[in-house]
């Protein structure tokens, strides 16, 4: 009667070493704390040496049959995944949420024209939330062009000049803002992380736009990361905006706001319901976010002895305290304005 062999196909060994190295990796990590790439290697060293005891040593012949119906297996799935997320993705694009209608309010008897878009959102937790972000002409009017007369001198502290200027000029005028927040509050019964995290989510929920000092210009003209989006969705960009920033009536009036755009509507309208809100650049990123000081985990910069956990505005469905992998490290962060 012939031996029976030591060797497997092959496929079994390939999904057991998967396995165990997963699983062996995270036990390194966690319990040794050594950097990823030595934790993978003694993972996977380990995991061979116990499959081999476990199942025998595989030919090498089965070993690449397999990892190449693997790797066939792999690809096709992978481009079939691609095809199908190519169809499902969205462009960006103006839909009727983003539109902005001329309308009218009854104030003290008065008919009073306004500017206002329907608002359908989810907060970060799936929490469905509605309603018109509303501004009237008469203020926007008001408002338009107060910042062509701006000066100030100090570079260290231009920025907080700035958006200390919008928010004094323009909070003032978000009262129908206020007042739609302040009943959603009411209604939905919210605490006080729900409320913020309420308030962020509508602006984080508005497409993103670029807005620029000079004019907007054809996609051809700009940077790869700028073309992508302007390929896809010429609309969005505003230009001749003094220092590339809009104040909030402004906002409210087209819904074109890049990342200070937003942290300025949303400092005003938070520091109106009291928090302690903070405004924080990053010359580094040339990048702007917010800062909120209320219990929470996550990354957070220290400014006058208060924790200030940062929050990412210029998309959706970003929580409190994280930041994306291209802007998360804190050192580049600073506090430039807080509220209290």
């Amino acid at each position: 009667m012939q031996q029976a062999t030591n060797k497997n196909s092959g496929c079994l060994w390939i999904f057991v070493v998967f396995v165990f190295t997963i699983v062996s990796f995270a036990v390194v990590k966690f319990f040794i704390g050594l950097p990823d790439f030595i934790s993978f290697m003694v993972a996977t060293i380990a995991s061979i040496i116990a499959s081999n005891y476990l199942l025998g040593r595989p030919t090498w012949k089965s070993l690449l049959s397999n990892f190449l119906i693997i790797g066939i297996l792999i690809a096709g799935l992978n481009f079939i995944g691609s095809f199908f997320l190519e169809f499902a993705s969205p462009n960006p694009s103006f839909s009727e949420e983003e539109t902005v209608a001329n309308s009218y309010i009854i104030e003290n008897n008065d008919t009073i024209p306004v500017y206002t878009s329907v608002r359908n959102w989810k907060d970060n937790y799936g929490n469905p939330y509605k309603g018109n972000l509303t501004v009237r002409k008469n203020d926007y009017q008001e408002l338009q062009g107060y910042m062509r007369t701006f000066t100030h001198n100090n570079n260290e502290t231009f920025w907080r000049s700035v958006y200390a200027k919008m928010d004094q000029m323009d909070a003032p005028k978000l009262d129908l803002i206020m007042q739609l927040f302040k009943d959603i509050h009411s209604e939905k019964n919210l605490n006080q992380m729900q409320f913020a995290d309420m308030v962020v989510s509508c602006i984080q929920d508005i497409p993103y736009s670029f807005v620029f000092e000079e004019a907007c210009l054809e996609p051809k003209y700009y940077e790869d990361a700028i073309k992508d989006v302007l390929d896809d969705c010429p609309d969005c960009c505003i230009g001749n905006v003094r220092f590339g920033v809009q104040n909030p009536v402004s906002f409210i009036k087209n819904l074109k706001g890049d990342c200070d755009t937003r942290t300025v509507i949303i400092y005003s309208i938070l520091k109106h319901f009291n928090y302690d809100v903070a405004i924080a650049n990053s010359d580094f990123y040339r990048h702007s976010i917010i800062g909120l000081n209320i219990p929470s985990t996550g990354s957070y910069k220290e400014y006058r002895g208060k924790k200030y956990t940062l929050w990412e505005t210029t998309g959706k469905y970003f929580k409190l305290g994280y930041l994306p992998p291209n802007t998360d490290d804190v050192t580049h962060w600073n506090i430039i304005l807080t509220s209290k």
